[in-house]
């Protein structure tokens, strides 16, 4: 507030200031017209008055009383004011003229000033100075064309006379100021109480939203700008507290749904080396004792059979090592990585697929086949658990700017606009990993008909490591 009151101020004082000096100026220039006006007919008159009353001789027959009604009527013309007069003065700078003011007598009254002495040694001028009875004056002056004198006249009138007009405006330009001023500062108090007051208030507002308060408001019951302002700010926030609630929500989904997915597959591979290849292990070591009790190293057939059952353990730890890192996919290709799954799985289950891939998929790196691998992996374990599914479609295609992996089966499907249902963990592992492609993942899934699962990976941002 004190801003705005100091640049009112600011202005207001130079405009007021301009437009005074500039009345100023423009009345001491008409003062001055009208000055020269008058002296210069009383100049006339005068040097007519003394070349009339010249003797033969050249002596000037003078009455005083004659030359000084003259310069007296002429003082009391209206141009001349209250204070205003026309006199003579010597080159002794002594009057020659009566004064309405001095007491002595002409020749007694000296009147040394500025002008006066700037008219014997210029001549004809205008002066703002102080006259012979030191009163500040505005005067017109000139040296008379008279011969065998030199004398100047000077028509002269008090400065605060003549300045009483612009005195006046001065005054009003006060008024006015002060007015104006009360003004600004009423409207500088209305800026600041209805606008910087309420745009301090959201500032602060953002700023404790910047450091985590969610549970700010902002409250204006005035029915401008403003209130309609803070309701949409309110709205924001808690726009903002729903969408942080929902990610963090999301977030601990996620995270969940990673550990999750890393405990079940400590479990399967817990079961898988429990029931499988320790089993087959401790069969061998029973074989053994028994071979070893019973002394039958040489017996061929129970050889081949223990031989046999090493096999069986040895394919039963391929079978788990490639579970956990595909060695197709490393060695070989993708493709032959994803049908040795597909085989796998078709053999321990009763669902049918169909893997198909058109285009060249050597441009995918290998951090990308590995992730789409267990996308797929992902996907069947998901409709092996819960879709009820007996046929899968998974094509995998190139396209002109993207890899565009499509995973598509037949079983119960459910309703993906059910909130409470969200994605299943499953989904939300396959959808982490398209993430982390940089890909978009899309699932569509209708009751009773099947889910689809979409996966586009830019060809742009592939590093190109194989």
């Amino acid at each position: 507030m004190f801003l705005y009151f100091i640049v009112g101020f600011s202005s207001l004082s130079i405009i007021g200031f301009y437009s005074y000096f500039k009345a100023k100026n423009a009345l001491i220039a008409r003062a001055f017209e009208q000055l020269n006006s008058v002296r210069s007919l009383k100049q006339i008159e005068i040097e007519n008055y003394f070349r009339t009353h010249r003797s033969l001789s050249g002596k000037y027959l003078i009455d005083p009383e004659e030359l000084n009604s003259i310069l007296l009527d002429t003082s009391r013309n209206n141009v001349l004011g209250k204070s205003g007069e026309i006199y003579l003065v010597g080159s002794d700078l002594m009057l020659r003229s009566k004064s309405r003011y001095a007491q002595k007598p002409p020749g007694e009254v000296k009147a040394e000033t500025k002008s006066i002495k700037r008219a014997f040694t210029e001549g004809q001028g205008n002066g703002v100075c102080k006259d012979y009875r030191g009163v500040l004056s505005l005067n017109s002056f000139n040296r008379l064309d008279i011969e065998g004198l030199n004398w100047i006249i000077i028509a002269e009138i008090d400065y605060e006379e003549a300045m009483i007009t612009i005195i006046n405006l001065r005054n009003d330009l006060l008024f006015v100021s002060f007015v104006v001023l009360i003004l600004i500062f009423s409207i500088a108090q209305v800026i600041t109480t209805d606008i910087v007051g309420p745009v301090i208030t959201f500032k602060n507002a953002s700023v404790k939203i910047g450091q985590g308060d969610l549970d700010t408001k902002v409250n204006f019951d005035a029915e401008n700008e403003f209130g309609i302002l803070s309701s949409a700010f309110n709205q924001m926030l808690d726009d903002i507290k729903r969408n942080t609630a929902e990610l963090i929500s999301e977030r601990i989904k996620r995270i969940s749904a990673l550990y999750d997915g890393q405990e079940f597959e400590r479990q399967r591979l817990s079961r898988d080396l429990h029931d499988g290849l320790a089993q087959h292990l401790i069969a061998v070591k029973m074989s053994f004792e028994n071979m070893v009790n019973r002394k039958d190293f040489e017996d061929e057939k129970k050889i081949s059979e223990l031989k046999q059952q090493i096999i069986n353990s040895i394919e039963e730890l391929r079978k788990i090592s490639y579970d956990l890192a595909p060695a197709g996919m490393m060695d070989f290709t993708l493709e032959g990585a994803i049908n040795n799954m597909c085989q796998q799985i078709q053999k321990n289950s009763n669902l049918v697929i169909e893997f198909s891939s058109y285009g060249d998929l050597s441009g995918l790196n290998k951090r990308s086949k590995i992730y789409l691998y267990r996308i797929i992996q992902e996907a069947l374990n998901n409709t092996i658990k819960h879709a009820e599914a007996s046929k899968v479609d998974i094509q995998i295609t190139e396209t002109k700017e993207h890899f565009v992996l499509m995973i598509e089966d037949n079983g119960k499907g459910f309703d993906i606009d059910n909130k409470e249902l969200g994605l299943g963990k499953g989904l939300l592992n396959i959808r982490e990993r398209s993430i982390l492609l940089n890909g978009t993942f899309d699932v569509e899934s209708i009751p009773g008909v099947g889910t689809t699962i979409r996966i586009k990976i830019d060809k742009k941002i592939e590093s190109g490591e194989n």
